[in-house]
């Protein structure tokens, strides 16, 4: 009898071990038709970026590198700590990024494989030819996980989220 049970607890398991192994948005999957070329506009800075209108500014002035015509601007925030806001190259039009601070400090590992530790590290992922950002960290420095987003309608629309795991020493 105890044979005809262990299939029944074993399929269980495998359907969970091919769960974990779906596969992960991909960059490809959000393809822009074109990118902008010329000069960006300059950012219409509104009274929630003033404190940072110098790195939304000099990130706009290096040109599109998200979505087509985007400009992703980055600037640190303390140690292991990054903030963002994006930049429309066409009209200047400056948007909030899915957070205001995203930390990534602690030893945690990022969808199996990205060390918060290790070397090479990069918490945002992003492309000129795609609307997808993935983002591996702690937004407010609480439920750390890989965030994959798509860029549509002027705003991030979450995809999916893979917590974070310890690293063990």
């Amino acid at each position: 009898m105890k044979a005809l049970w262990l299939p029944i607890l074993i399929l269980p398991l495998a359907t969970l071990g091919h769960a974990q192994k779906e596969t992960l948005p991909a960059f490809e999957q959000f393809n822009v038709a074109e990118t902008f070329k010329g000069k960006p506009a300059t950012p219409k800075i509104i009274r929630n970026h003033r404190s940072y209108r110098t790195q939304i500014r000099e990130g706009a002035a290096k040109g599109p590198n998200f979505a087509g015509h985007y400009t992703i601007a980055e600037w640190g925030c303390g140690s292991s700590c990054v903030s963002i806001a994006i930049i429309d190259a066409k009209d200047g039009s400056v948007y909030d990024g899915p957070f205001n601070v995203l930390s990534f400090a602690s030893p945690l590992k990022y969808e199996g494989k990205y060390s918060s530790t290790g070397e090479g590290f990069e918490p945002l992922s992003y492309r000129i030819n795609s609307r997808l950002l993935v983002v591996r960290g702690c937004p407010q420095e609480e439920n750390c996980a890989s965030y994959f987003y798509e860029w549509a309608d002027s705003r991030f629309k979450l995809i999916r989220k893979i917590p974070a795991v310890e690293v063990k020493p």
